[in-house]
């Protein structure tokens, strides 16, 4: 069994984990230390069992998403279409761990790969560390109010957990108008994003404020051509959105 991913973000993630280990520390430290009042000293004894929860679930949620399920293989992404697309484009940060090899996937369809990140709108460190192991990409670098492509140039769009990533709420109605003007009548547009949801806040606590709820993404949708056909779940943390250009 691998944990190969899992390791690579906590890696890219150390900040936080740094920020858990201390936590731990300071909180048995305290609950350890006789001449803290009771009652402080069950808040330190609650503070290290929180920590070593996220620690432990956050490092178990990366491995069940990008380790243990199928995700990263693209394969799911055939049952989202009717046929084969005769052309693809992807956009998505451009590390190995939000990419799919679409190329690989539908091998007859012509691809574009897009870079969305733009470091300085992209707030999240981890993306920034990831891109710097992630070298040389053949992606296009795109800004998401003006992707670099002519109309109804894909019968098939993919964007892979990098739509949460422009912050701006502007900037994200211009991707999604963006999106729907390069996908061709009656193509996919597929929205691969994690949700503010209960598993989110269960496993990664406060930073489930860095997604989005599922309603965020439905009311755009709304205000383009694209409307969604389906949706369902790759493990509890990630969903997909398959809406139809119409």
């Amino acid at each position: 069994m691998s944990f190969d991913r899992a390791f690579s973000l906590a890696r890219y993630n150390w900040p936080l984990y740094l920020t858990c280990f201390l936590g731990v520390a300071l909180g048995f430290i305290i609950w350890k230390t006789q001449l803290v009042p009771p009652p402080i000293r069950y808040l330190g004894l609650l503070a290290a069992v929180v920590a070593t929860w996220y620690t432990i679930a956050s490092f178990v949620a990366f491995h069940v998403m990008f380790d243990h399920s199928d995700f990263l293989s693209g394969e799911w992404l055939t049952r989202c279409v009717e046929q084969s697309p005769n052309t693809c484009v992807q956009l998505s940060v451009c590390v190995e761990e939000t990419t799919l090899p679409i190329s690989k996937v539908f091998a007859s369809a012509d691809y574009i790969e897009l870079d969305l990140f733009d470091e300085s709108v992209m707030t999240e460190p981890a993306i920034a560390r990831a891109k710097q192991k992630a070298g040389d990409s053949p992606s296009i670098v795109a800004k998401p109010e003006a992707l670099p492509l002519t109309d109804h140039t894909s019968e098939l769009t993919v964007v892979t957990l990098a739509a949460h990533e422009v912050r701006d709420p502007s900037q994200r109605e211009a991707l999604f108008q963006e999106l729907s003007r390069i996908t061709a009548p009656g193509g996919r547009l597929i929205i691969v994003e994690h949700i503010r949801n209960l598993p989110a806040a269960a496993v990664f606590g406060p930073g489930l404020f860095h997604f989005y709820p599922r309603t965020t993404w439905t009311t755009l949708a709304q205000k383009t051509k694209l409307r969604i056909e389906s949706e369902f779940d790759i493990t509890p943390f990630f969903h997909v959105f398959v809406l139809r250009h119409g």
